[in-house]
């Protein structure tokens, strides 16, 4: 189908200013599907397993008919959430720009589960756009019995094209639940219910065509460069605290081979006293650390505790709290900052966005 074309930036108004006749029917909303595959478009084999992409079921679902909605699909790939690059993030930017400065209400994006709230984070520190930039994907293939992914696209094409979604920035839609891309994560490596948020709970529910809101929209944090990296991000590796770990890993790294680190501390974001003075080496060097923590809520602290290895002593060293961001997300914040070659207290400010 073709969008019905609207002004760059064109206001909503008022339902009551917009209600139709009775012999007027309402204008039709106009969102752009972009598909960058995921189990939302494998088919499983005859055994019910070894699920792969498929084309046809792509092309399938991308035709799904919703009362009301211009539906427009671009494929920019049909890949498993692991094979996502940042050139097809960038692209994904690229053209759901184009989509809405041409006329469209909102964009639904199709992802893998497995990385997607990677790339709702990563998407949502350059979505500059007021209209919702929407992703969703499937917990089964499209073969198998009780498939989600129908379900799961109508309630994220229903969401982008609502008026109460714009100025969200990007959003997750999944089991009839929205959530904010920076609070979202992975909770379920099984179940059709798989995504979850902290510390706010889910921002609205899907009911039909309505969009419930459950909290009001959040202030949204400062953005890095409308021009995302489309080439690999910086090397910032993560490594996981843990019970006997000192990180001798970093005794081995060649000189210059990381340009930023990410630590998954114990508790409150913790190391042990003996992996202090390989992270004060890399401090010393001017390498960022990050330290997240690998607790599913709650987030790191800055003043709990002060012996050797806590948060007071990282944060003495020069490290960088990651506050409520998870690791996958503060690895991807420093990898962004660092390719825009922000300097060391620009990024100590954007962390700070996310104090706990």
């Amino acid at each position: 189908m073709t969008s019905t074309s609207r002004a760059p930036g064109a206001s909503t108004a008022p339902p009551s200013a917009t209600r139709p006749s009775a012999t007027q029917p309402p204008a039709p909303s106009a969102v752009t599907l972009l598909t960058l595959g995921g189990t939302i478009f494998m088919t499983q084999g005859a055994d019910g397993g070894h699920a792969a992409p498929d084309a046809d079921a792509g092309e399938r679902l991308a035709s799904t008919l919703i009362d009301g909605v211009e539906l427009t699909a671009h494929e920019i790939a049909n890949v498993s959430s692991s094979d996502v690059r940042p050139r097809h993030l960038a692209e994904v930017l690229q053209r759901a720009r184009q989509a809405v400065d041409g006329g469209a209400d909102g964009v639904v994006l199709t992802h893998g589960t497995d990385t997607l709230e990677e790339s709702a984070f990563f998407l949502n520190r350059y979505w500059d756009r007021e209209a919702p930039l929407v992703l969703t994907g499937a917990m089964r293939p499209a073969s198998a019995l009780g498939a989600d992914g129908p379900a799961n696209l109508h309630d994220a094409v229903r969401t982008a094209s609502n008026p109460s979604a714009r100025g969200a920035g990007v959003l997750v839609v999944f089991d009839a639940h929205v959530h904010l891309a920076d609070q979202v994560t992975k909770a379920s490596s099984r179940s059709v219910s798989a995504f979850a948020s902290a510390p706010s709970g889910p921002l609205a529910l899907v009911d039909g065509a309505e969009l419930r809101l459950l909290q009001a929209l959040p202030e949204r944090v400062a953005r890095l460069s409308a021009v995302a990296p489309s080439a690999h991000l910086p090397s910032v590796p993560t490594l996981m605290a843990g019970l006997d770990d000192d990180f001798e890993l970093l005794d081995h790294l060649p000189s210059g081979s990381v340009t930023g680190l990410v630590i998954a501390g114990v508790g409150m974001g913790h190391v042990s006293p003996a992996a202090m003075p390989r992270l004060r080496r890399l401090l010393e060097a001017g390498v960022p650390v990050v330290v997240a923590t690998r607790i599913a809520s709650g987030g790191t602290s800055t003043h709990h505790y002060a012996y050797p290895g806590s948060e007071v002593d990282l944060l003495d060293a020069g490290a960088i709290m990651a506050g409520l961001l998870p690791p996958a997300k503060a690895r991807l914040l420093l990898q962004g900052l660092l390719a825009e070659e922000a300097p060391a207290e620009a990024i100590r400010a954007e962390f700070s966005a996310y104090a706990s």
